[in-house]
């Protein structure tokens, strides 16, 4: 009796990223007897875990046992004993799951602390060994160019590894598609390989300094596969080097970044599995599936075709923004699954001046974008946050774009049968299309004054501060600045957004006031107003 192993064809090539999603997944492969006389079949599907790329949840397999190959990796293994399909038959193995992907862009900033490598520990150990002739770190080229680039970046472990990265990419190629991964002889070769051997390149040269280094093996929800690398610091965690995509897109930056469209199957390569109880096999790349048969005679064979499909089943929506005001807008979005917090970067668009950096927790779906100035065009950077360990990570960022409105005047036209409630020159106007009673409350609680107002405009001045108008089932929150219109003077209110730091009566010389202002916060909105028209005159920003 003799038995065959046939490992899957791998194809790993590269598309354009697919935005944060979440999928319904069904990964199978399915054995065709070819005119065998089967007498006993085992087969294996790598089994992806949650890990910092994905969370993976509801596994269901069709028939045989999980099994751990080690703490990051995991297998199903159905061993046909009996009830082999005859000639022209076929027998599949699937498993079932939901995943989410998690874009992951890391800004190397923020590491301005590196620690030595903890060299008892398992992570070290077990990424830092060769595995045959895969990962060979005393294969002369990797020795010779590990040690040109080290004394290149100063012995300093960031820009070592950006130099292996951005080396792989300059001096190799992408070759030989769906050939899996070879020994690295082979590949320093060859001049290069797919993204799986891409990777190799990259990892032995981490390796042979000593620094943690892995494959990271995936496919993707449509089924075409791919393969990044991934370094350790310690005390942070793991971090992703695609070199295959600097090659697809030179002016992009792959240091630091996954596209977070594909499904992890395994991380590194050569796992030992058991395909029989007490029997073992070392296989080179775990991506798709291995499967061994038995059989009596020695005509006929055993086919098989892997498949994988993702049904897409939630996709987060693009942050919007709100109604824009003349001093600001609001900025919403439904809430990123894994996200630990958002920050939003406004600047001006025609000067590029970072005005304002906001950041919000895991639970806001929007935020104020308060504090700008009127008829000005602003970008924002909207960026969902993730902590990775020890590592803040971003999930994609996503570009919007406003121009704030000019400031309303009491003479404004409104819209016939349009409620509005609006502010200008330390004056409260409503207009209403019908009698409403209204109530002014201040942000204590306490009712300020209750009106009674006929169908039109209403007008009143307000003291300074900050008050919440009801009318009807609509609420709207406004800032008030009290004016001073004695002649000889200038009024200046400097403020925060949604914050009222104080205001300042100064006198007026040749027409303007000499300043000298001490500002105790990262930035302030200064309004200058006119002393005889109480109109602000001039806006800030400090």
């Amino acid at each position: 009796m003799r038995y065959l192993l046939l490992t899957a064809a791998l194809a790993m090539n590269m598309q354009a990223m697919v935005a944060q999603s979440s999928y319904q997944v069904k990964n199978s492969v399915t054995l065709r007897n070819e005119d065998c006389d089967l007498t006993k079949m085992s087969v294996i599907l790598p089994v992806p875990v949650s890990n910092i790329y994905q969370d993976v949840v509801g596994l269901k397999e069709s028939s045989g046992m999980v099994l751990d190959l080690d703490a990051s990796n995991r297998y199903l293994r159905d061993i046909k004993t009996d009830g082999q399909p005859s000639s022209g038959e076929s027998y599949t193995l699937s498993e079932e799951f939901s995943v989410t992907l998690y874009p992951v862009y890391i800004d190397m900033a923020q590491f301005t602390t590196l620690y030595p490598y903890d060299t008892e520990s398992a992570i070290y150990k077990r990424y830092t060994a060769d595995k045959g002739g895969y990962i060979d770190t005393s294969n002369p080229t990797i020795r010779s160019v590990s040690d040109r680039l080290w004394s290149e970046s100063g012995g300093e472990i960031l820009d070592y590894a950006r130099l292996c990265y951005e080396y792989v990419a300059a001096n190799f190629k992408y070759l030989y598609t769906d050939t899996g991964i070879s020994p690295i002889a082979t590949i320093l070769s060859d001049g290069g390989g797919d993204c799986g051997n891409l990777a190799s390149i990259f990892v032995n040269l981490m390796r042979a300094k000593k620094i943690p280094a892995k494959h990271i093996v995936t496919v993707r929800p449509d089924g075409s596969h791919h393969v990044w690398a991934d370094f350790y610091l310690e005390r942070y965690g793991w971090i992703p080097v695609d070199v295959n995509a600097r090659l697809v897109d030179p002016r992009g930056n792959y240091f630091g970044y996954c596209r977070g469209d594909g499904i992890i199957m395994s991380e590194d390569i050569c796992h030992e599995a058991e395909f029989l109880p007490g029997e073992k096999f070392e296989g080179v790349i775990l991506q798709t599936f291995w499967y061994w048969y038995w059989y009596r005679n020695a005509s006929g064979t055993v086919e098989a075709e892997h498949a994988l499909r993702g049904r897409q089943t939630d996709r987060v929506s693009i942050p919007v923004i709100g109604e824009t005001r003349y001093d600001g807008a609001s900025l919403s979005w439904n809430l990123f699954p894994g996200a630990t917090g958002y920050r939003a970067k406004v600047y001006e668009k025609a000067t590029g001046r970072l005005v304002d950096a906001i950041d919000m927790s895991a639970d806001a779906s929007s935020m104020p974008l308060d504090g700008l100035d009127p008829e000005t065009e602003y970008g924002i950077v909207f960026t969902p946050l993730r902590m990775v360990g020890n590592i803040e990570t971003s999930m994609g960022t996503y570009d919007l774009a406003l121009k704030t409105a000019a400031i309303p005047t009491a003479n404004e036209e409104i819209e016939a049968g349009e409620l509005r409630v609006w502010t200008a020159g330390g004056r409260l106007f409503i207009r209403t299309p019908e009698a409403e009673r209204a109530y002014i409350v201040t942000f204590d609680g306490r009712v300020y004054k209750t009106l009674s107002l006929p169908a039109g405009e209403y007008s009143e001045r307000m003291p300074q501060g900050s008050y919440i108008i009801h009318i009807g089932k609509q609420s709207y929150k406004l800032n008030f600045e009290t004016l001073n219109t004695k002649r000889g003077c200038a009024i200046l209110h400097l403020g925060a957004p949604s914050n009222l730091q104080g205001v300042w009566r100064t006198p007026v010389y040749t027409g303007l006031p000499h300043l000298l202002l001490f500002c105790h916060r990262r930035h302030f909105r200064l309004s200058i107003y006119s002393i005889m028209d109480s109109c602000a005159v001039s806006f800030l920003r400090l």
